[in-house]
């Protein structure tokens, strides 16, 4: 229900249309508390977390792209669009003029732009948002079926 809503999600704030196959299995338990990168992360850290998941640098920016939606000052918080990335660029968290700038995204999403081969695509995305959206549709098509468990029939 998470991958449908989170797909749902996407879909009625503008962004792409992003199947999701039913019929996988709940899991019995919990997932374990590292199943996320910690938003503490530098790129290094980042890159490495989601290659140990089997996801390129280029799945990686894709997928943080879904922080368009949201309160973490990336644009409308009620789109999905390449706003994100573009507001990446110009870096607002290193403004001095206004203390508001500063809570713009997460210390992860502001590695994103330190790093030379997560900035490639943090440009790329900023000036396609079509590349974006299909290249967020494939990353998260792979995360949700990630590990995922089948009804057989």
């Amino acid at each position: 229900m998470i991958a449908v809503g989170g797909s749902e999600a996407v879909s009625m704030c503008g962004g792409p249309t992003i199947p999701v196959v039913l019929g996988r299995l709940d899991s019995m338990q919990p997932d374990p508390e590292d199943k996320l990168p910690p938003e503490s992360l530098n790129a290094s850290g980042l890159k490495e977390c989601f290659q140990r998941k089997g996801f390129s640098t280029q799945e990686l920016v894709a997928l943080s792209g879904a922080h368009t939606i949201g309160s973490k000052g990336f644009g409308d918080p009620f789109t999905f669009d390449n706003a994100y990335y573009k507001i990446l660029l110009e870096k607002p968290w290193r403004s001095t003029t206004s203390k508001m700038t500063s809570m713009v995204g997460l210390p992860s999403d502001h590695a994103l732009v330190e790093d030379d081969e997560c900035l490639r695509w943090v440009k790329e995305y900023a000036e396609d948002q079509d590349k974006f959206f299909r290249d967020f549709t494939n990353a998260y098509i792979k995360l949700v079926n990630s590990g995922a468990k089948w009804k057989t029939l």
